[in-house]
């Protein structure tokens, strides 16, 4: 009798230990995939509030051109620059796609960690189309922008466009290496070492 009691007892206290082990097992998933969405929220907010800005940008240089569409220049200007911010509007929302079709709680680890790979691949190669169009956008949007903000007609002032020219390269391009690296590289290296630690707990099972 008292070893059947202590079997009952053993049994329990096993079934207990499992139970206890499988808690600690999801846990530890949930609480890595937690930590994995949440670090790639910020690339998501930045590129839905890219989308927002570009809209209201567009907007903006649709309404100037339409002021000022006696002046053939600020007319190739706004149509232009409009035709590029569409381009990289849409380019936006494909980096707002991918990020949120990313099934954090549905996925094997596997799975996420081709998604991430894929997006990492995507975002580059409109990054690199983002970095080479600058220069052009620059160029065409300046004249509108000016005369649409300050009624300046920049174009009368040779010395004026090439320092804006220069100045907006010049800050452009260290504002987008510091998005991608702070917001992107090092969100994506963040995630892929949750999933990382939590491909290799599930080896050791």
């Amino acid at each position: 009798m008292e070893l059947d009691e202590l079997k009952g007892a053993w049994a329990q206290y096993d079934k207990k230990l499992s139970e206890n082990l499988k808690f600690n097992e999801e846990l530890f998933r949930k609480t890595n995939l937690d930590r994995s969405k949440r670090e790639m929220s910020t690339p998501l907010a930045y590129e839905i509030f890219s989308v927002v800005v570009g809209g209201i940008f567009i907007l903006f240089v649709l309404s100037a051109t339409y002021r000022f569409a006696g002046d053939s220049i600020l007319l190739i200007s706004g149509i232009l620059t409009t035709l590029l911010c569409l381009i990289g509007l849409y380019s936006t929302i494909q980096k707002v796609n991918l990020l949120t079709k990313i099934d954090y709680y549905n996925s094997t680890v596997l799975d996420l960690q081709k998604a991430l790979a894929q997006m990492k691949r995507k975002y580059l190669q409109y990054k690199r189309g983002e970095i080479f169009v600058f220069p052009i956008f620059a160029l065409f949007a300046m004249p509108i922008v000016a005369k649409g903000l300050r009624n300046f007609d920049i174009m009368a002032y040779t010395g004026r466009y090439v320092i804006a020219m220069i100045g907006a390269l010049g800050l452009g391009y260290p504002i987008m290496l510091w998005i991608y690296k702070n917001w992107y590289e090092k969100k994506l290296k963040n995630t892929n070492d949750f999933l990382k630690e939590l491909d290799e707990f599930g080896k050791e099972e």
